[in-house]
């Protein structure tokens, strides 16, 4: 199945802002969409949050300065 993907790059934002941003773009996340969130850094408090929604994330790059997270529907 291809998923419509949803590109949220807060990278460049300060804390609290990429957390409030990813949890606003998964309450809007349908059916057939994913979300790929990308951050300067591991979001260590999203997960609990994509928890909280009952959705599925796989972490596709953890690099140095660069993080990039699929979150979609399980």
């Amino acid at each position: 199945m291809n998923l419509k993907e949803i590109r949220l790059d807060v990278s460049e934002l300060e804390p609290p802002q990429p957390l409030v941003l990813a949890v606003q773009a998964m309450q809007k996340l349908e059916e057939g969409e994913s979300l790929l969130f990308i951050h300067r850094m591991y979001p260590c408090k999203l997960e609990e949050q994509i928890q909280k929604f009952g959705l599925c994330f796989e972490i596709i790059k953890d690099e140095e300065n660069y993080f990039e997270m699929r979150i979609q529907r399980c």
